[in-house]
């Protein structure tokens, strides 16, 4: 009598758990699991808005920008990744509700919110996942252009310097920028950045217009006429070759913007609006 009372007791606690505790576990992950999705869904909508306004302002290239300007998409940039970050973790959240409410035991199928949302969730995930990597294109190009802003600025300086034939002040500027342009053609190499090629080739012949005007100093300084000649013929050539290759690149942002940048918002959005439905 005892052990069929025990048993009696047994099946009926299962019972309960089966039909009261388990439901209510159940419908209390999928409410924190909404909860979650909702404010993933609304971070990735909030980023790929901002994703959109900061590419636009750099749909020129954010090389020759104003000061101003890369200084607002800078900040822009960097909130941008943070908050697709913080709409990450709602994800992630989300994701380990369905999870515990997925691996409750005595279940025969998974909870339909795990069903209906998990997809929904992977598709925020990809979205936030592509705007950081955007966000992080536009800081790290947004950063180049501020040094070489500030390069073509010491270049300006330089070339004074050339035509008031102050050529040991014109020497040491050039040593200068020669180590700050060469800083910048190593960050432009960061396929992170996405930059195009082109700037790269256009901070090649910076780098050459300066070693050669360093030269140039060097040789007017020791009043080597000759070579001093010479290497202002060179400079020249480098200066030309310096404004073409600017030309060539200002020239290519649009297919570079095209070919590199669009794909990418086109995969956030779809993403966002995938995740949303």
């Amino acid at each position: 009598m005892f052990v069929v009372l025990v048993l009696a007791l047994a099946v009926g606690s299962f019972g309960a758990f089966l039909e009261l505790f388990l439901p209510q576990q159940v419908a209390a992950l999928a409410k924190r699991e909404g909860s979650e999705m909702q404010l993933a869904r609304n971070g990735a909508t909030d980023v790929n808005t901002s994703l959109k306004t900061l590419w636009s302002d750099l749909s020129r290239g954010a090389i020759g920008l104003s000061n101003d300007q890369l200084s607002s998409d800078q900040a822009l940039a960097k909130q941008v990744a943070v908050n697709a970050s913080t709409a990450l973790t709602h994800v992630q959240a989300a994701q380990a509700y369905m999870a515990q409410a997925d691996g409750m035991p005595f279940q025969f199928h998974s909870p339909s919110f795990v069903v209906t949302d998990r997809p929904a969730l992977g598709h925020l995930q990809t979205s936030l996942n592509t705007a950081i990597r955007l966000a992080n294109a536009a800081s790290l190009q947004v950063a180049i252009a501020q040094a070489m802003d500030q390069n073509t600025q010491g270049l300006a300086s330089l070339n004074g310097s050339l035509a008031r034939n102050d050529w040991a002040g014109g020497a040491k500027i050039a040593a200068t920028l020669a180590s700050s342009v060469k800083l910048q053609q190593n960050s432009s190499q960061n396929p992170d950045a996405s930059l195009d090629p082109l700037w790269g080739k256009w901070m090649d012949a910076m780098s050459s217009v300066v070693i050669d005007a360093q030269q140039y100093c060097l040789a007017a300084y020791q009043g080597q006429g000759p070579l001093a000649q010479q290497d202002a013929s060179i400079l020249a050539t480098a200066r030309s070759q310096m404004g073409a290759a600017l030309s060539t690149a200002q020239a290519d942002v649009s297919a570079w913007q095209a070919k590199t940048i669009q794909p990418l918002l086109d995969v956030a959005s779809r993403e966002a609006s995938a995740g949303g439905s």
